[in-house]
Order: C-alpha cells, then structure tokens, then sequence
C-alpha cells in the first residue's frame, strides 16, 4: 500500500545503496506497493561495474579515456548481438528494468470505474468485481468487533509494526524465498503487489468511507491511521491477491480449491497456509485501529479475484467468471457483528479458473509465471 512505501523506502535504500547501487536503495524505497519494481530499477540502471556512479567516478572516466583512447575515426569495432532473445525476453535487462517493464504490460489490463460509492474492477475489459459502499449503520455495528480486536493488540504489536512496510518476508517463513534461489517468484509476488496497488487507490477513492477512529475516540489506533478509505483493506487486497498467486505457484490450487482442500491433503495444506497467512495480516489492520472486519473481508474477495486473474492473464484464459458483487448489510440484533473467517470467503467465491493451463510464454507476464512456477517443481518420490 502507499503508506508502506516511504517508510521501507529510507531503510532499504540506504542499507543497499552503497553496497548494491543506489538503484535498489531507492527502489525498494518508495514503497512495498510501487517500489520494488521502480526502486530496483533506478539503482541497477545508473550503478557502474564496480560500484555506485559519482561525480568523482565520471570525472576519472574522462581523464581515463582522454589517457588511453587517442585518436579513433568512430568505425565500429564489434558487431553486437540483438538485445534478447525475442519480445517476452527481458534477461538482458536488470530487475528494476524489467518491473516497470512488466508494470507497463500489466496495468492497462486492469481498469476501474465507478462513481459516489460505487466501484467496478474489469479485467481485459470484462466486469470482474462491483462494490457497494456499506451504509453507516453496517460501520457503526462493526466498531465492536474494532474493540474486541484491540485486546490482541499488546500480543501483535510487533507483527503490526512491521507489516506497515513488509509483508513478503512472512511469505518466505512458508517456502524458501531469496533472490537467488526464487527470483522469479518473488518478481512475480511483486508483480502481484504493484497491481493491487495499482487498482486498491481507486476503488478506494469510489468507495471512500470513514476510519474507525473517525466513529469513536475510543479507538485511539496502536498507528497512524491512513489517510485514504477504510474500505476496503488495501493490505488486504496484496496479501489475499499474494496468496493466491503464491499458492497457484507452488501447488496449482486456486483460492477456492485451496480453502477447500481436504485436510489430509498435502498440497491442500500447503495451499491453504497462505490464505491463513493472509487472514493474519489483514485481521492485524483491526487489531491496529485503523480498518473494520467488511473493510478486510471486502479486500479478500477482490485479492483472490486479482490473483486469479493474473493467472488467467498468464496463461490466456478466457473463462472469466459472472460479475461478483460486494455488499454488506446491517446484522439484525441479537446476532454478533460479521467478522471476516476463511469459511466466509470460501461461499463467496466463484469458481476457480482452470487449473494445469500452461502460460502464454510469448508474453512476458506468461513467461515470468512459467519461470516462477519452476522454481517450485518436487523431485519424484
């Protein structure tokens, strides 16, 4: 989310930036959401061989070349190879690069629309989610279940501090995650990111609706409250749209299939740990003070949606689900105000996309998804 971004951004940037260039200093600096894909790229781009460029490097390159060039009449020497190995190549490129790159292919495909309350997520030009926003009387109930979470909060403390600016790291404590050993899934988990980001501000901005610690000044948040709309959850739409492109990856169940494994399933297990991971997450942004349950049950729907449709999107799949739509009403007294569970956002899932589809290696999101998956095949028993 944006207000993840700056805050990695001043850590990251300087504890890499002499080290690895100032491109990855920056990059994963202005943010979890936008950064890793633009910071990477500005350090990478304008590092040297041997180190990060300067003033002093420049001015020594030039008496070098004054030293030791001499006269040349500018008649090539070489003749080069063509850049990559065809238009879904981007290995001549550096990390940075490839991200905007990828940004640039990915964005256009996903469009939002909407007006006063009302917000419409469309995929290739096909309506994939509409949200409604809840009434008043739907939040007001919901800050009981604000306050109840806020017992958790001496316990979560340090899980809400850092998730404000990193959440894969708790994806890389389910399966091994580096950017050696796993790189092109974790370009693909950013890929991920940079798109809900990417679609999460407008929606919000349609379906704009008041913070808790706007209701009550009991709340008083454990952090600093966002400016932007309580509903729905942006963390809520990464992490549930991360889990289900990191599940596909590493096991091929879709978000439905993967809440609804059999127990005794070992890919199922597997699977289903991200949603669990994801449901943390989000449940931490009520724990904080700063989202209500629907805000994160909302942004679960439409993050299982998006990680599906990347997978459409990298295979080419065109069996896009009907028009899911959002709303909540108020609870009729004496039931308990709705709280998001995984059972909930099982029955409100349409069917997965189609499973063992192979991606669309002459894209470059295909080819990456083909990459990613890969890292993740098993030796035969």
């Amino acid at each position: 989310m944006p207000e993840q971004g700056q805050g990695q951004g001043q850590g990251q940037g300087q504890g890499q930036g002499q080290g690895q260039g100032q491109g990855q200093g920056q990059g994963q600096g202005q943010g979890q959401g936008q950064g890793q894909g633009q910071g990477q790229g500005q350090g990478q781009g304008i590092d040297h061989a041997g180190g990060p460029g300067s003033s002093q490097l420049s001015w020594t390159l030039i008496s070098t070349y004054d030293g030791i060039v001499g006269y040349w009449d500018g008649v090539p020497l070489r003749n080069p190879l063509p850049m990559g190995k065809g238009d879904a190549d981007t290995d001549y490129l550096s990390t940075g690069v490839t991200s905007k790159l990828t940004n640039s292919m990915l964005f256009p495909q996903f469009t939002m629309d909407g007006r006063d309350g009302e917000a419409t997520l469309s995929v290739k030009g096909t309506p994939l989610v509409k949200l409604h926003r809840p009434e008043r009387a739907v939040f007001r109930q919901q800050l009981a279940m604000v306050r109840a979470y806020s017992d958790l909060r001496t316990d979560r403390v340090n899980e809400i501090l850092v998730q404000t600016g990193d959440l894969f790291s708790y994806y890389g404590a389910l399966g091994y995650l580096s950017s050696d050993r796993h790189r092109k899934t974790m370009a693909a988990l950013y890929a991920c990111q940079r798109v809900a980001v990417h679609v999460e501000m407008p929606i919000k901005h349609f379906c704009r609706s008041p913070r808790p610690i706007d209701y009550a000044t009991h709340i008083q948040p454990m952090i600093q409250t966002p400016d932007h709309s309580s509903y729905p959850s942006g963390h809520a739409i990464e992490v549930f749209a991360a889990s289900t492109v990191f599940a596909r990856l590493m096991t091929g169940m879709g978000p439905k299939e993967a809440l609804s494994a059999p127990v005794d399933s070992e890919n199922g297990k597997m699977a289903g740990m991200a949603f669990r991971l994801a449901h943390r997450i989000a449940s931490n942004r009520s724990v904080a003070g700063v989202h209500f349950p629907i805000d994160s049950a909302a942004g679960a729907v439409i993050g299982c949606l998006l990680g599906d449709a990347l997978y459409r999107v990298a295979t080419g799949a065109t069996d896009w689900p009907d028009l899911q739509v959002i709303e909540f009403a108020p609870v009729p007294d004496p039931d308990p105000p709705f709280d998001l569970t995984l059972r909930w956002l099982r029955e409100n899932l349409p069917e997965d996309a189609a499973g063992g589809s192979a991606p669309d290696q002459t894209t470059i999101f295909g080819k990456l998804w083909k990459e990613a998956a890969d890292e993740w095949q098993e030796a035969a028993l």
